[in-house]
C-alpha cells in the first residue's frame, strides 16, 4: 500500500498546487464542466477509473509484498553442466525433516553413468560458511533418473542445532514467556543436490566441500523456505 499511498499523496499535490496556479481550470468551484464531471451524472463513472487505479496498483504491487513474506520460498533455477532443477520443495509434514523433487531430465548421459544423486539440506546461518558448516543433513544416494522426490529427516547434529538456535531466540523475548508457554519460532531451511562417484559412502559428507573432496559435484539449483515451530519456552 506504500505505492499506491505515494501515487495518490503526489497525485492531490499536483492538483492542489495547479489549482493555485490556474484556478479556472483546477479549482473545482470556478470550473463548471470540472464540476459536473466530478459531482454530476458521471461521477460514478470517475469513481469507478480511480477504484480500478486503485486495485491495479495493489496488484502490482502484491507479489513484491509476498516474496519478503516470513516464509516466503525462493529457489535459484539457473542451469550448469548437470542441467539439474529443483522443482518443489519444502518441509516434511512434522517439519523433522526436508523433501524436494528434482528434474533431472536435463542431466547428461555421461554423468548418469559416472554419479549418483543426493540432497543435502541445511538451516541459514549468516555467521557460518555454508560450504563449512557441518548442521546438515545428507539424503540417500539415488540412481539418476529423469524426475526424483528424495526426502530425508533431520540429522541429529542439525536437529539439536535447530532446537538450540530456537531456544536461544526465544530467549531473547522482551517480555520473556512463562516457561513452557508454546512460542512459534521460524528457520529459513536450504536445499542442494549433489552428485557423487557410484559407490561413494555419503558418511564422508559432513559439509559441503567434503562433496568437491569426494570428487563429487554441487549442482548450481538450491532453494530456500521457512520450516516454523511450536516451542515451549525454556
Amino acid at each position: 500500500m506504500g505505492r499506491i499511498a505515494a501515487v495518490l499523496v503526489v497525485s492531490l499535490t499536483t492538483w492542489g498546487a495547479l489549482a493555485q496556479i490556474w484556478p479556472g481550470a483546477f479549482q473545482v468551484g470556478s470550473n463548471k464542466t470540472l464540476k459536473e464531471l466530478i459531482w454530476g451524472p458521471k461521477s460514478i463513472w470517475l469513481a469507478g477509473l480511480a477504484l480500478g487505479c486503485v486495485v491495479g496498483l495493489y496488484i502490482w504491487n502484491l507479489e513484491d509484498r509476498l516474496s519478503h513474506l516470513p516464509g516466503a520460498t525462493s529457489s535459484i533455477t539457473s542451469e550448469d553442466e548437470t542441467g539439474i532443477k529443483i522443482v518443489s520443495w519444502g518441509p516434511l509434514p512434522n517439519s523433522s525433516g526436508c523433501t524436494a523433487m528434482i528434474d533431472a531430465s536435463k542431466l547428461p548421459v555421461a554423468f548418469r553413468d559416472k554419479y549418483e544423486i543426493a540432497m543435502v539440506c541445511g538451516f541459514v546461518d549468516p555467521s557460518v560458511d555454508r560450504q563449512k558448516d557441518t548442521r546438515i543433513s545428507v539424503s540417500a544416494l539415488f540412481t539418476p533418473q529423469d524426475a526424483l522426490q528424495i526426502s530425508l529427516p533431520f540429522s541429529k547434529t542439525m536437529a539439536d542445532a535447530l532446537a538450540a538456535e530456537q531456544r536461544a531466540a526465544i530467549e531473547k523475548l522482551i517480555p520473556r514467556p512463562t516457561s513452557g508457554t508454546l512460542v512459534g519460532v521460524m528457520n529459513m531451511v536450504w536445499f542442494e543436490v549433489i552428485l557423487l562417484p557410484k559407490g561413494s559412502d555419503r558418511s564422508n559428507i559432513q559439509k559441503l566441500s567434503d562433496v568437491l573432496t569426494a570428487g563429487g559435484k554441487i549442482a548450481e539449483a538450491r532453494a530456500s523456505v521457512g520450516v516454523g515451530r511450536n516451542v515451549p519456552a525454556p
